[in-house]
């Protein structure tokens, strides 16, 4: 199954601070600001991203337990999500649905552990830190069936009001990496109809001596040697078309990886 990297984008609200933590109305960096924010890849298959808003109060709560106060309260906190640049349609948000569109106002912070003990819970996330068993978070669903940049931007209200925001870059990967193994390995090929020549480009760390490739119409292998390049004959597997699969051999035992373009 084709695996497309999907990217999350964690935000953390600090848990003390005597002093507002960003001025109304800008922006703030994961560099530059007083917030924690990490971008990983996940799994999915698909061709979605979610930009997940994840937060915790000055006291470390999402909802505070019985006889505690909630500091800098975050449950129920509308969240703005505007896609600002690069492909891609909001179609989901954790508050429920929506009409598809480039932004996705006033979607609020869920309890995860409130959402847990649900009946019908929302899809939530792992927390931000470890051994947080109850965090605040809200997100969106992105249709971005072209892979490419996407830049969010994402609002929560600040601590004088108005608005504190962080631009997410959280486009889906426009290339893939292949790992290789001495001495066969069984690829994909991801990238639109190429020569073989031309998508061996993209091998790195590694001398591909053979590329052999089923032609299931005429029942028999097809075959690309690099060294016979210029060996009339010696070639038969003259392209590598998107979706179809091809042994590879290496020379040497370190192994090497292939860079190839993302499926659309």
């Amino acid at each position: 199954m084709r695996r497309v990297f999907l990217l999350l984008v964690f935000v953390l609200l600090p848990a003390a601070a005597a002093a507002p933590w960003a001025v109304p109305g800008t922006r703030a960096s994961a560099e530059s600001g007083p917030v924690s924010m990490v971008i990983e890849p996940q799994l999915d298959g698909s061709q979605f991203v979610y930009v997940v808003f994840h937060t915790l109060d000055r006291g470390g709560f999402c909802q505070p337990p019985a006889g505690a106060v909630s500091l800098h309260p975050v449950i129920d906190m509308p969240v703005d999500f505007i896609i600002e640049a690069g492909e891609g349609i909001i179609i989901e948000t954790s508050s429920g649905g929506l009409a598809p569109g480039r932004q996705a106002l006033g979607v609020r912070t869920f309890s995860t552990a409130v959402n847990a003990a649900s009946g019908s819970p929302v899809r939530s996330f792992p927390p931000l830190r470890d051994g947080v068993t109850d965090e605040c978070q809200a997100w969106v669903r992105i249709s971005q069936s072209i892979p490419g940049p996407l830049r969010v931007l994402v609002l929560a209200p600040g601590d004088g009001g108005g608005q504190v925001g962080w631009v997410a870059e959280a486009g889906r990967e426009t290339a893939v990496t292949v790992p290789l193994q001495f001495r066969w390995t069984l690829v994909t090929w991801s990238g639109p109809s190429t020569p073989a020549a031309q998508a061996l480009q993209g091998v790195q760390g590694a001398q591909v001596t053979a590329v052999y490739g089923w032609d299931a119409a005429a029942q028999s292998w097809l075959a690309y040697f690099p060294a016979g390049a210029g060996v009339p004959g010696a070639n038969t597997l003259a392209t590598l078309e998107p979706g179809q699969a091809y042994w590879v051999a290496i020379a040497g035992p370190a192994g090497g990886s292939w860079r190839m373009p993302a499926s659309p």
